[in-house]
């Protein structure tokens, strides 16, 4: 509905100007011509309250001279009919542009962009990289939009070492300038350590630890608490069956406060089942909860206090935790741990599911949510946005 208001309110805008320059004898053309432009102007009006908007779109659209007052309207009409899925005749609009020879440099190379943008939003990922190139060696202006843009076409393809090197080129950037165009979008360096971690994983996923490991070292460059950095150092530590190292790496996690989650308790769970210490799993998350109380540890740590000290420990642990932060899922695994008879009462399953709830994950800037961590978001394509929702103590009357 907000598209097809916008396309309208184009359509208005391009009815007004064509009918400004068509009297102010704006379109410099022969008789012939002139006698055609007024029909094509009114039956794009025509075409507008019969709603017929695609036919009236290419009225106005030939009836409204490309000039340096109008560029940015077409440019406008392109980008909506783009967002609107139209791709082919956004594609046409722009290329009608880069087809006029009045244009200035900065013009075309506007121009240019949109082309770019329409070719990557029609997957012509080649073609939207050639015009992407050309602009970041030709406008100094758009270099950074472009090189952003090419960050968009790297990742489609999956070309995460060009990737790399795109981001890299706007960090220097960054250095260089205050303003630094890496304002749009997300941090440059944030990036480029996704790129690094995607070409560290395949590499470990073929089993090459040894080009797996400088590439997670390197995505911790910018930032050594970076949490998908560390648990592939984790996990490759764990391939080469170095545990104590693998420990060593869990701890920063444990150290940098990322929010914990059921991903981070399975590896740790992993590490320490690696171990010969049987209590070392317990002293970890003894650690880890003191940094980061939530209930997901609390349960988890009360599994373990159950193990090794008993249940009376463990119950006195949660309702020490419940006495602090009430939690409905910690009191659920209170009930349930006290309750005998369990096949008599028709509750059971009801507290069952509370004492097990999965508050799963979600993304902080689209809202997409799912059962699994995903390093990209899967709706708005923003990288590390998306987070366990039960990282903090939930409270029944929040």
């Amino acid at each position: 509905m907000i598209l097809n208001n916008a396309l309208l309110l184009l359509l208005l805008v391009l009815a007004i100007a064509a009918g400004w320059m068509l009297a102010r004898g704006g379109l410099r053309i022969g008789n012939a011509e002139q006698a055609q432009l007024p029909s094509q102007y009114y039956r794009g009006f025509n075409f507008l309250l019969d709603g017929e908007e695609e036919d009236a779109v290419d009225a106005f659209t030939e009836a409204l001279a490309v000039n340096e007052e109008t560029l940015d309207t077409h440019i406008a009409l392109g980008s909506v009919l783009r967002k609107r899925g139209e791709v082919e005749r956004a594609i046409r609009i722009h290329q009608s542009l880069l087809a006029r020879p009045q244009l200035t440099a900065v013009q075309l190379h506007q121009s240019h962009l949109e082309l770019a943008r329409d070719f990557i939003a029609a997957g012509l990922y080649d073609r939207a990289e050639k015009l992407l190139l050309d602009l970041i060696t030709q406008s100094s202006d758009l270099r950074q939009t472009a090189r952003r843009h090419l960050l968009e076409v790297h990742e489609a393809q999956r070309d995460w070492q060009s990737a790399v090197s795109i981001a890299q080129a706007l960090i220097e950037v960054s250095r260089d300038e205050e303003s630094a165009s890496i304002s749009q979008g997300q941090a440059a360096h944030q990036l480029r350590s996704h790129y690094l971690c995607e070409q560290a994983e395949a590499a470990l996923e073929s089993g090459d630890a040894r080009v797996a490991l400088p590439l997670f070292e390197d995505a911790l460059r910018d930032n050594t608490e970076e949490l998908r950095a560390l648990m592939g150092l984790v996990r490759l530590a764990l391939v080469e069956e170095d545990i104590d190292q693998a420990l060593q790496y869990f701890e920063l996690i444990i150290d940098s406060g990322r929010a914990s989650a059921p991903d981070l308790l399975s590896l740790l769970e992993e590490v320490c089942a690696r171990q010969s210490n049987p209590t070392l799993q317990l002293s970890c998350l003894q650690r880890y909860y003191k940094k980061q109380p939530c209930s997901l540890l609390a349960r988890a740590l009360a599994c373990e206090l159950e193990t090794h000290e008993g249940k009376e420990k463990a119950h006195a642990f949660l309702r020490a935790t419940l006495t602090d932060n009430p939690s409905a899922s910690i009191a659920a695994s209170l009930l349930l741990g006290e309750t005998v008879g369990r096949d008599a009462l028709p509750e059971w399953e009801i507290l069952e599911q509370f004492s097990n709830t999965d508050a799963g994950y979600q993304c902080d800037h689209c809202g997409f949510s799912g059962r699994s961590r995903h390093w990209r978001c899967p709706g708005c394509r923003h990288w590390d946005s998306i987070h366990y929702l039960g990282a903090a103590l939930e409270h029944p009357s929040a």
